[in-house]
């Protein structure tokens, strides 16, 4: 039986919006299929055809580049897009029919982001069949085994082209994730808003800095 995505998936892997979606069922550049109570969903073949993957394109190889940062900051001094031209570098595009490029920015710990979850969705949907990251941590800080196993169960081969596990400077993303841990904690205790949850969060900061402010001395 052929998979069926909600609009909200579909739209997602298409890079479009609900209402495109809803425009193109009128129109009828997309054929949808109406649930028992009514409700929109878009067959994987019409998926594949409205990106250009058809029947005879199953044993295309398509590659993800993916990078990330923590800040705005970072990206700005560019470090993401080193990242992006060190995978290019390294990795024999002319072997790929289609390479695209998926960024984000945020926090290793955001297990939302918006780059992430596309990926997963085209992967779920067996439209890519490569996956390329600069370091293992870019894709995630904790749990990247559960990642590499759901890539490998939907047939997609993931790349790591550098042994590091961080960047050569990751002092200053670690302390913002460990901020963002401590803070989450904090909300769920005493509310995101409260005058306690900023406290801890400031007396996490100062133990931070002045922890990376020590030297490195070793009795």
């Amino acid at each position: 039986m052929e998979k069926l995505f909600r609009m909200n998936d579909a739209a997602k892997i298409l890079g479009v919006t609900i209402k495109t979606l809803q425009r193109w069922d009128h129109s009828g550049k997309a054929t949808f299929v109406r649930t028992p109570n009514g409700q929109r969903r878009l067959p994987e073949s019409e998926i594949n055809r409205l990106i250009g993957t058809d029947a005879d394109k199953v044993n295309e190889t398509n590659l993800v580049i993916y990078a990330r940062v923590s800040s705005h900051e970072q990206k700005m001094k560019g470090d993401l897009q080193r990242q992006i031209d060190f995978i290019k570098r390294h990795m024999d595009l002319n072997s790929f029919q289609q390479v695209t490029v998926i960024e984000d920015v945020g926090s290793g710990l955001n297990d939302k982001r918006k780059g992430l979850v596309k990926i997963m969705k085209l992967a779920e949907a067996g439209l890519i069949t490569d996956l390329a990251i600069r370091y293992r941590d870019r894709l995630t800080r904790f749990g990247f085994h559960y990642l590499q196993t759901y890539f490998e169960s939907h047939q997609v081969t993931l790349h790591i082209l550098d042994d590091q596990t961080e960047e050569k400077a990751p002092q200053e993303e670690l302390v913002d994730d460990l901020i963002a841990i401590i803070t989450s904690f904090s909300g769920k205790l005493y509310g995101i808003r409260s005058h306690k949850n900023k406290m801890v969060e400031e007396k996490v900061k100062e133990v931070l800095e002045d922890v990376a402010n020590l030297p490195n001395e070793t009795t």
